[in-house]
Parts: structure tokens; sequence; C-alpha cells
């Protein structure tokens, strides 16, 4: 008679061999994955290829790069590989079939593009594809070795710089591939562009590589240039950027200010124009004297040579003109003081510039007139007042008098009260 416990034990058991059944299959079937599916139909082909490379067992076989089967064995023999391939399902291969090997990527990883041939050529049986049909491996080493040695060093230290910098910087490369499909459209509308014939590309990559060679040799100065540009970025962003933010804002009304000050300016640069053209037959006329500009310049040759020995001869006066200044430089205090002095009435007088200048032309018309050269007489008329006979006992009458007349007013006034037909001197008033 059993009992719970052993009955316990016994269902224990039997969940334990089931447990390492089902580990046991899904084992067998993870290994035998890479080999296709378990109990599937498959179908054998063999290849003769020369040269396969770094092509291994369960390499993919591939056909129109779609993946129909894997590399099986591989077996050499009098130079040569015998590839055996297994494709998946029941395939018809037939006799003029072909077998390439093709690269997966630039890292030596291979595959076998297979064409299985036309149904008209007969099927291929058991027999092997032809080596004289099949294409061999085609590696990069290969490609290099039409590259002379400095191309080929120059090309290993570029790669090896380059896989040196992506280092770190996934998370970059990434962000890279994510907008690829825009940068290709970007591209795309770039090599267009450099295709065009307006472009005219040679004149470009000429022009650049001038520009390449000045800049050879400057690596220290655009190093400097390229730090001195980032301290200048980093003020910018200070503020989390808030300074230049507030600066973008106000750009608006500082360009609307710009603008109309530009266009105030067409007036002024119309005139520059104008005064261009008007000295363009000037420019012209001198351009037309050069040789006679030259002319002189050549004639004044021995003239210059003249100069030092004038110029010797001189010495002597210069100096006792130094002493002269020297000796006048106690006289340089008083005589500014004195200018100092002067500065209040001459500002006083300047608004009677003017009349100052005309008292001295009156003053030489005053005594203009002589019966024989080197022999003036001035000329006086007397028109006292009534006023000025009576002693201010009788008025004169309304005679108008202007004592302190302002800057320009003096050429201006004129009598009131004058009897009818007196011509009137010196303008009105």
């Amino acid at each position: 008679m059993t009992t719970p416990e052993i009955r316990a034990r016994s269902r224990s058991f039997r969940a334990g061999v089931i447990v390492f059944a089902i580990l046991a299959v899904v084992l067998y079937l993870t290994f035998k994955a890479q080999t296709g599916l378990p109990f599937a139909p498959t179908t054998a082909v063999r290849a003769s290829i020369g040269d396969v490379h770094s092509l291994r067992v369960n390499d993919d076989v591939r056909q129109m790069s779609k993946r129909v089967g894997r590399v099986s064995n591989i077996e050499y023999a009098n130079g040569t590989a015998l590839v055996t391939m297994e494709l998946d399902g029941n395939v018809d291969v037939y006799r003029d079939a072909h077998a390439e090997i093709w690269d997966v990527s630039a890292l030596a990883t291979k595959f076998v593009e297979l064409d299985p041939g036309s149904r008209g050529s007969g099927k291929l049986g058991d027999r092997p594809i032809e080596a004289t049909r099949n294409v061999n491996s085609a590696d990069l080493y290969q490609l290099l070795d039409v590259l002379d040695q400095p191309t080929r060093d120059a090309a290993t230290r570029t790669i090896r710089e380059l896989g040196g910098g992506t280092a770190g910087h996934s998370n970059d490369l990434q962000d890279l591939l994510r907008t690829a499909p825009d940068l290709l459209d970007d591209i795309g509308t770039v090599s267009q562009a450099l295709a065009s014939d307006q472009t005219d590309l040679p004149t470009l990559l000429q022009d650049v590589d001038r520009l390449a060679g000045r800049l050879h040799g400057r690596q220290q100065e655009i190093a400097s240039l390229v730090g001195q540009s980032d301290e200048t970025l980093r003020a910018v962003s200070v503020d989390a950027g808030k300074p230049l933010a507030g600066t973008l804002d106000r750009l608006p009304a500082t360009l609307d200010t710009a603008k109309h000050a530009l266009d105030s300016l067409n007036g002024p640069l119309a005139d520059t124009a104008s005064a261009m053209e008007s000295l363009e037959p000037g420019a012209t006329a001198l351009a037309q004297s050069e040789s006679d500009v030259r002319g002189l310049l050549v004639d004044g040759v021995p003239v210059a040579g003249k100069v030092p020995g004038v110029a010797e001869q001189a010495i002597p006066a210069v100096e006792d003109l130094t002493h002269t200044v020297a000796d006048a430089r106690p006289l340089a205090p008083p005589l500014r003081q004195a200018i100092g002095d002067l500065l209040t009435p001459l500002r006083i007088l300047a608004p009677y510039a003017p009349e100052i200048g005309q008292f001295f032309v009156r003053g030489h018309s005053f005594v203009s007139e002589g019966p024989v050269p080197g022999v003036r007489y001035a000329r006086l008329s007397v028109n006292p007042g009534l006023t000025t006979v009576t002693n201010g006992l009788l008025p004169s009458g309304n005679y108008y008098q202007n004592q302190y007349p302002r800057p320009g007013e003096a050429s201006k006034d004129r009598a009131q009260g004058l009897p009818p037909g007196i011509p009137l001197v010196g303008g009105t008033r």
C-alpha cells in the first residue's frame, strides 16, 4: 500500500523526467538551428571553386541575396575547394548553374551566391558545378594591391585614426544612423549641384587644393583660432543664452533702424557717383599725362642732387634759429596768457566781423582820392543837426539814431523824417 509521501515523490520524479526531456529537446533544436530545421527536406549541391578565402561551414547560401541554405562542408583537393551546399527544401539545380563567393561586409565574412541555372540545360544531378563556371572570392586586400605603398600606408593611417576617433561615440553613431535618410536626401541634392555644369567642380577642387596648400604649416594658428572661437561661443552662451536671446529680440527693430539709415545713404551715394563721374575726365587726363610726370621726375633728379649742398649751407642758419627758439621759450607762457586774455573780447567782436571789415573798406575809400600818385586827401563832410547847433535847446525833429546797433543792423539803418527827394545812403531800416 502506497502512502501519500511515496505518491508525492513519484509525481516529482515524473515531473523532473518531463522537464529534462523538454530541456533535451530545446538544446537539440538550439544546436540544430544553425544547420536548418530538424527533419526538414534539403537538397545537396556541390561546386568546385578555386579560392574561397574565409568561407566557412554554416555560412549562408543565397539566391539573389535571399538565404536559401547553408554551406555544409568544404574539402580541398589539388588547389581547389569543393564546397558542399545544403539547400532548404527540394530545389532543382541545372547544368548551367554557377556559384560566386561574395562578401557580407568588409570584415571578411563570406556567403555563396548561387544561380541554379535554367531548365533548358538539364538537371545537374550529382555532378559538382565546374570551377570554370564559378567566381572566386575577391577580397579587399586584392583591391589594395593595385595601390602603391605610400597610398596603402596613408589609407591604413586613415582607417586607424577613424577607428580611434569613433571609439566611445556609439550614441553619436546611432544619432547619425537615425538621421541618415534625411542626410542621404541632402547628399543627393548636393551631388546634383556638384554635377551641374555651373558648379565647375574641377576649378573648385583646384581652389580647395590651393587653400589647403596655404593652410599647410599654420596648424598652430588654426588651433589658436579654434580656441578663441570656443571662448567666444562660451561667452555668448553664458546664462543659458539669455543675453543672446535678448539681443535677438531687439534685432528686428535694430535692423529696421539700420535699413532707414542705409536708405538715407542713397542720396549721398548718388552724389558720390555723380562726383566720381565728374572726376573721371580729370583722372583720364592725369593718366594721359603720366609720361609728362615721368619726365618731370627724371629731369628733377639733377635738381634733387643739389639739395644736399643747399642743406649743408643752411645748417648754420638752422643752428642759429635753434638757439633763437630756445631763447624765446620763456616768452611762451606770457604769450599763451595774452592769447587767453584776448579770447573773451574776440568772442564779443566776432559777430561784428562784417562791420569791422566794412570799416576798413570805407577807411580806404576815405583817403582814396588825390591829384597825383602818392598824394591822398581825406574827404570830410559836415552835416550838423539843429540839436547840435543849439546845443540841445531845439530838437532836430524825428531823426532816428541807433547808438548800439546789433550785428548786421548798422548797414540797414536809415533816417526817418527826412524831406522827400533826399537820397538814402547805407540801405533801409
